[in-house]
């Protein structure tokens, strides 16, 4: 999957490159040190062809982190809200259950020191909180939701304690955890 924040006509090989120097860069440092010029020179990069494909730092880490989330950003379509919800928590700790995965999520604390704006972090959770809010709308139309739920506070009440364990904790998150969390958010918020 391309995000918006690449030029489509990169490379394929050159793109995957990147990427990857990319995650090396942002799990040793986070977003508060991310640097072009310092990946660029670890992982002997040509800089003007980052300034070409991605226009600099901040597009190159949102395209790496929307790389990184590209299974959240294809939400389940499984037709139940409980079953969307067992998916998409599987689909979450799939994702923080690897070395990759703890690195980046602590990668995106906030940090006062930040290389970028705070909106780099904000845009990506709001990419994926759009891609996951299709789970909420689709239970809505097919009368599964309760009137009045909020979508975003939905979609935290799974991911949230998800994200949690994963940031404080070193030990993978086990079936029973996000089954239990994916039960108790559907207790919560069905019809």
């Amino acid at each position: 999957m391309r995000s918006e924040f690449v030029d489509p006509d990169v490379p394929e090989a050159l793109r995957i490159r990147v990427l990857a120097a990319s995650f090396d860069e942002l799990t040793r440092w986070g977003l508060e040190r991310f640097s072009v010029a310092t990946m660029c020179a670890r992982h002997g990069i040509d800089e003007s062809v980052v300034a070409r494909y991605w226009q600099g730092g901040r597009r190159l880490a949102l395209d790496a982190l929307l790389s990184w989330s590209e299974e959240l950003l294809d939400p389940p379509d499984t037709g139940s809200l409980r079953t969307d919800l067992q998916a998409l928590a599987a689909a979450v700790v799939r994702q923080v259950n690897t070395e990759l995965g703890r690195s980046l999520m602590r990668a995106m604390v906030v940090d006062d020191r930040a290389a970028f704006t705070d909106d780099t972090r904000m845009e990506l959770w709001k990419q994926r909180f759009n891609a996951t809010r299709v789970i909420t709308d689709r239970a809505a139309d097919r009368g599964e939701l309760r009137v009045g739920v909020d979508p975003l506070a939905a979609m935290q009440l799974i991911i949230a304690p998800l994200n949690i364990r994963a940031l404080y904790t070193c030990e993978p998150i086990e079936d029973a955890y996000w089954q239990s969390i994916a039960d108790l958010t559907w207790h919560a918020i069905k019809a």
